[in-house]
């Protein structure tokens, strides 16, 4: 089967389509354009005009491509900044209206339970872990064996958008400002227990885990050294100098760097870990393969 599956994040609008055959997936394309659809939703608690106008556009894009490659099927999976935006409906109508599709909000916990069906698919090595996907609104904590529902599952509302217009965080940063954002990561994680950071080695998905070890100039595991060493540098610069010295992985996300960094600072301290392994997989990999597997 040929799925299109959609992940309407709070910063980016991620697409996939693959063919899914034995519980696999063939990648066909899969493509990110940023809509930052969060904007604001933190203190207002509604999406703004622009930041819908931004996602039908991103979205009617996808669409071009999953009719291009003819899928059999497009799902969309929206999370945090759909979930808390008292206003969801209205994008709802209007991505019905104007591309046909059904704009879907998912719950937290079927983020994070289709955050680690994604991660380890593309981590064909790995029989269980321990996995974080920080998106721009919140960030999912799961922990499980592969083919097994997860043991712990939890989304917590600390993402880089959040966090990045609550703290004023944008770089450069004041050492009290990342103070502040991290105080605010660690009061989420704690209510996580200690046990659940044993079950397995510590994994990142999603696109900011990508940018973490591309900014700790890591082609494997990510150490929690190489991170804090990203994180003093960036901490420094501008969004601006950031994109010059990094336009393919800063373009659209320079502002919330920063945060990004502190956010995997925060986990890996919580879970003791010395490095993470980043997965290409994620949110967008898990709709594809549930979405095949409900038919």
């Amino acid at each position: 089967m040929r799925v299109c599956a959609i992940d309407v994040g709070t910063n980016t609008v991620n697409a996939l389509v693959a063919d899914v055959r034995d519980g696999g997936l063939h990648v066909l394309a899969d493509e990110e354009r940023f809509a930052r659809l969060g904007q604001g939703v933190d203190a207002a608690g509604r999406l703004a005009p622009e930041a819908m106008d931004r996602v039908v556009d991103r979205l009617a894009a996808a669409k071009a491509t999953a009719d291009r490659l003819g899928a059999d099927r497009i799902v969309i999976g929206a999370t945090s900044a759909s979930r808390d935006a008292a206003n969801v409906a209205d994008l709802q109508r209007r991505v019905r209206d104007e591309l046909g599709l059904d704009y879907r909000v998912i719950s937290g916990d079927d983020e994070a339970r289709l955050s680690f069906l994604g991660a380890l698919a593309l981590l064909p090595a790995e029989p269980r872990a321990v996995v974080f996907d920080i998106g721009g609104g919140s960030t999912e904590i799961v922990a499980g064996e592969r083919g097994e529902a997860p043991a712990f599952a939890q989304s917590l509302n600390v993402g880089t958008v959040r966090l990045t217009e609550r703290h004023g965080a944008v770089p450069p940063a004041s050492e009290s400002v990342q103070a502040a954002v991290t105080a605010a990561v660690r009061r989420a994680l704690a209510g996580i227990p200690g046990e659940v950071w044993a079950r397995g080695p510590l994994v990142g998905t999603g696109s900011t885990s990508k940018v973490v070890a591309r900014l700790a100039g890591s082609a494997g595991a990510v150490s929690r050294e190489a991170v804090r060493s990203a994180r003093q540098r960036v901490a420094g610069e501008t969004p601006e100098a950031l994109i010059a010295l990094a336009p393919e992985i800063m373009t659209g996300r320079a502002d919330v760097a920063l945060v990004a960094l502190l956010i995997v600072e925060a986990v890996m301290d919580a879970a003791g870990a010395d490095a993470f392994v980043p997965s290409a997989g994620g949110l967008r990999h898990g709709l594809a393969l549930d979405a095949a597997r409900a038919v």
